[in-house]
């Protein structure tokens, strides 16, 4: 500690002299600084993630498999955390909201241009940021008083008040935001994918419920036990959620990009009705080309009801006609055209690698098992044993 005045060693940004300890927390938080350089370093050169969002994810992952390396090496002993305050801090904490608020736009409307207002939430770590750098420069070019150091300490303890209330706010306006996405989801339309993102909903909610804890530690921490608070439990749970969306935010990326391309190729595809030739009254004519040649089946929202609405006659008639005149129910119906759909899909070598996932969803299934059961029970086959014995 060369360098640094004894009262230094008495401010509370001074844990014990440097003395190794590396536990069961510190290890999980290693393995997972590795984890997100490993993700970020990934997503940056994979030419199959190469989109706005995904680039955004891997920064958030590497922002705070960064903020955890400055900590820890502070709590493992390899340098004191004055010294890391002093010559290695960022104020990363203000930075990760800004992030998952434009990761989350991103994903959300992904055809939107990046406007300014999206930028902005950036600014508070570009200005934490440049009053960090200043202090650092003070710090190794000057002699350190005690003023300058106190005003440091204080600015430190600011951050990490303001990015709580900063995480709060931009937390509260994306649950906001991605609940009014999902009112809008309702609607089916063919030019668009929808998309379940009740799993960003949970993830934001589980950050806002941590995020709540964190301000709890830093209030027990600052005035009840005078920097004794263990925040070893939060850090791996917050850890643990970033990865998660980080990962998550992937693989739906992928599923919707996959989608894209299957509903590009749907459009081509020549879909055969399922009536007698020569049989049919005007109401099942109707129902098909609703169905069949508008691709209605493709909705996993789709219901006797609201086809019978649309159709303008009764639910309970519209069941009649259809086990009259194509002899199956209504709900056997719409699985055949949708197992059919996913039959084209599985069968073409192009689309051999893509998800079952993706292919469920794209043929109008609400989810990867109940596409699976009612293919099976449709076909004798999984989907995969299929798709293995088509391409053979």
């Amino acid at each position: 500690m060369s360098g640094i005045p004894d009262f230094l060693y008495q401010t509370n940004l001074l844990i014990k002299p440097v003395v190794l300890n590396f536990n069961i927390y510190n290890c999980l938080i290693i393995a997972g600084i590795i984890q997100g350089i490993v993700f970020f370093l990934i997503v940056l050169f994979s030419r199959k993630y190469k989109d706005n969002s995904t680039i955004a994810l891997g920064f958030l992952v590497l922002s705070y498999a960064l903020g955890n390396l400055q900590y820890i090496l502070a709590d493992v002993g390899l340098l004191s955390l004055i010294s890391m305050y002093i010559y290695i801090y960022l104020p990363l904490a203000s930075l990760i909201p800004a992030i998952i608020f434009f990761y989350t736009n991103l994903f959300l409307h992904p055809s939107r241009e990046i406007g300014l207002k999206l930028k902005l939430v950036f600014l508070p770590f570009v200005f934490f940021l440049l009053i960090t750098m200043i202090f650092r420069t003070i710090f190794v070019f000057s002699d350190i008083q005690t003023g300058i150091f106190e005003s440091y300490s204080f600015f430190i303890h600011f951050v990490e008040i303001f990015s709580i209330a900063f995480t709060l706010i931009l937390l509260t306006i994306l649950i906001s935001k991605v609940r009014i996405f999902k009112k809008h989801q309702n609607s089916f339309s063919t030019n668009k994918i929808n998309t379940n993102v009740s799993w960003l909903e949970y993830t934001l909610y589980t950050m806002f419920f941590f995020t709540l804890v964190w301000a709890y530690l830093i209030y027990e921490n600052l005035y009840i036990k005078n920097g004794e608070t263990s925040f070893y439990l939060l850090w791996v749970a917050i850890a643990t959620t970033i990865y998660w969306l980080g990962h998550a935010g992937i693989y739906k990326y992928g599923i919707i990009e996959e989608r894209k391309k299957l509903r590009q190729y749907s459009a081509n595809i020549k879909r055969n009705n399922f009536k007698k030739e020569g049989i049919g009254s005007e109401h099942i004519i109707r129902l098909e080309n609703l169905l069949v040649n508008q691709k209605f089946f493709l909705d996993p929202n789709l219901t006797l009801d609201n086809v019978a609405k649309k159709l303008n006659i009764s639910p309970a008639h519209l069941s009649r006609i259809v086990k009259r005149d194509i002899n199956t129910s209504f709900g056997d119906y719409i699985n055949k055209l949708r197992v059919n759909e996913a039959k084209e899909y599985l069968k073409n070598p192009e689309f051999s690698r893509y998800t079952i996932t993706a292919i469920g969803l794209e043929a109008g299934f609400n989810s990867k098992s109940a596409f699976y059961d009612v293919f099976k029970k449709q076909t004798g086959q999984t989907p995969l044993a299929y798709k293995k014995e088509a391409l053979n």
